[in-house]
């Protein structure tokens, strides 16, 4: 199958290949990223609401068990009352005096109580024979008989337990306001003989158990998350539906919960912590679907943008890939026609300005160079057949002129002219190192070996006006290089340096070694120095040296050397390359620099 597929792909145009692969690797990542981040936004709220709702639970189970704990510590002080245990284990007085002050003595215990702790509101005393003593900040009382019929009440009263919380429950033994529930915390009181001495009570308003912050107020209406605090036996004690007003409390009265239930259903994520030690159960529920609701419309927006962005890529690849194949549709054209010989075929550059473009132009150009090409190769034929006979010509047998110098140099001898006869001894080893075989491998040493003797001879025509120092090393001398360099530089120094007399004109040629493979030679004097203006016009002259077949325009020409400073540098970038090259330059002082950069080889 897949072979199939890569088979149908390779017989494909290129501009469909350009539709299905701009789709593809458009299409592919989009849906990809979208997913991703879908996904990561719905794990990443999922956390979120784990990570705050757990440290509403561990906030809420602290606040649960400093609750108990304040009970238990506001309750204890009644068993150190003895008049109070007194009074609840034994039976009602008769006497109207021991009554009251049995009631005085009740009563300044609620009061020291209820100074000590404000939230409480009301505090009910039952004694052993269950005979209530009732204490509240709104104007209500407590029917005893209605209160002892209690379903949590008679429960209570069985277990050994002594501080407890019941569950929600309704008001229906309270003689005036009834509406609404309460929970109740209480104490079972025993005496110091295991003898039960009765209960202490108090009822508390379901929604003051945990203070909801507005932060889980604001996610529990967005999200319904919930917090449910349950007894062991899974009866609910408080519920923050009804603490939000969104349920009434009447609703949650006999009902039960059980948080292993409810996470089994899948639909919602259920945390729960232990709280009054493992006593209390707190539980958390956030519905999944209502979790999720807000990035289910990002979703949606997601989906109807894949879908928008598909149109557009639909509508971009067609047009790209018409811009990109139809010029190298034409290229191909074109290249059918340079096939059969056809060199004038260009092709109409696009308007945009890219590498199409730039193909299309590199392209045209290529053509031209190719058509120039072929002219020079044509032209450069026919100069290499004029060259062969021009040197046919210039091959004057060389032994003949070295004959000739030697015959006068000796008639020299014979005359006793010494200094002619070493003058034509140098011209004859100039001429050999110019014309003889040597110029096949021509080393830096010929080269300074060729200026010495032209300095010599310029010697006894000035009376020993010029010094050639030589500092390069072995390496350096043994590199081969092109003919006739240096003897046209040191030329134009003494012709264009050399105006006084009074002064000796000293020529040094040195080295600086390169980094690279390279050495550059400097030929200084200390001449009358070149002007920067000339120097500039030179120099401007020698970087756009010929590389061509044609020759130099005669002008430029240094009719006085035979071989100018041009000439010199023409022959370096044809023999080197364009990076290699000749500069003149202005010494600082006084004097003349010229600078050759060749390769050691």
């Amino acid at each position: 199958m897949l072979k199939r597929i890569r088979q149908r792909i390779a017989e494909m145009k290129l501009r469909n290949k350009l539709l299905v692969s701009y789709f593809v690797a458009s299409v592919i990542p989009i849906v990809i990223i979208s997913l991703t981040i879908y996904r990561l936004s719905a794990d990443s709220i999922e956390e979120a609401s784990k990570e705050f709702t757990s440290m509403y639970i561990s906030q809420a189970t602290t606040n649960l068990d400093d609750f108990v704990r304040r009970f238990d510590q506001s309750t204890r002080s009644v068993l150190v009352e003895r008049d109070i245990m007194r009074i609840l284990s034994s039976k009602p007085a008769d006497k109207m005096d021991e009554l009251i002050q049995n009631k005085e003595v009740i009563q300044r215990f609620f009061s020291r109580t209820l100074l000590v702790y404000p939230e409480m509101k009301t505090i009910t005393l039952v004694s052993s024979l269950g005979h209530i003593y009732h204490h509240t900040r709104a104007p209500d009382t407590i029917n005893a008989a209605a209160l002892q019929e209690q379903s949590w009440y008679r429960h209570i009263r069985d277990t050994e337990r002594q501080i407890f919380i019941t569950p929600v429950h309704n008001r229906s033994y309270y003689n005036g306001d009834k509406e609404g529930a309460a929970f109740t915390v209480g104490r079972v009181l025993w005496n110091y003989n295991g003898s039960y001495a009765g209960m202490i009570l108090v009822d508390l308003d379901p929604s003051e158990l945990i203070q909801l912050n507005k932060d889980f107020i604001k996610l529990g209406n967005r999200y319904e998350i919930r917090l449910i605090i349950t007894n062991i036996a899974g009866e609910i004690i408080y519920h923050s539906d009804a603490a939000m007003g969104r349920r009434p409390w009447n609703e949650m009265i006999g009902q039960s919960y059980k948080a292993g239930d409810a996470k089994k259903k899948g639909d919602r994520i259920v945390l729960f912590d232990l709280a009054d030690e493992g006593k209390l159960l707190i539980s958390a529920e956030i519905p999944i679907h209502k979790l999720l609701a807000g990035i289910n419309g990002v979703k949606q927006v997601t989906v109807w943008a894949i879908i928008a962005c598909l149109v557009f890529i639909v509508s971009i690849s067609f047009t790209n890939s018409y811009r990109i194949t139809k010029p190298i549709n034409e290229l191909r054209k074109s290249m059918k026609q340079l096939e059969l010989g056809h060199y004038s075929t260009l092709i109409q550059v696009p308007s945009s300005n890219d590498e199409i473009s730039s193909l299309v132009t590199s392209y045209n150009k290529m053509i031209l160079r190719i058509k120039e090409l072929i002219e020079d190769v044509f032209i450069s034929g026919m100069k290499r057949k004029q060259a062969k006979l021009l040197a046919l010509q210039a091959q004057i047998n060389p032994h003949m002129l070295f004959n000739t110098l030697e015959s006068i140099r000796m008639k020299a001898v014979v005359k006793e002219q010494d200094e002619i006869a070493e003058m034509i001894k140098v011209l004859a080893r100039m001429f050999k190192l110019s014309l003889g075989k040597e110029r096949e491998r021509n080393l830096v040493r010929h080269e300074v070996e060729y200026a010495a003797n032209y300095i010599y001879l310029q010697n006894i025509r000035y009376d020993n006006r010029f010094t050639l120092e030589i500092r390069l090393s072995e390496e350096v001398l043994n590199t081969p290089i092109i003919p006739l360099v240096f003897q046209p530089v040191v030329e134009n120094s003494i012709k264009h340096g050399f105006q006084n007399y009074d002064k000796r004109l000293h020529i040094l040629i040195e080295e600086i070694r390169l980094d690279s493979s390279d050495a550059l030679i400097r030929i200084t004097d200390n001449g009358i120095s070149i002007s920067q203006g000339k120097a500039r016009e030179i120099n401007a002259i020698l970087q756009h040296a010929e590389t061509s077949f044609h020759d130099p325009d005669p002008e430029d020409r240094d009719t006085d050397s035979g071989i100018g400073l041009r000439n010199i540098a023409e022959r370096l970038k044809l023999q080197y390359g364009e990076r290699y090259y000749l500069k003149i330059s202005e010494e600082r002082g006084a004097g003349t620099v010229v600078e050759l950069l060749i390769p050691l080889l």
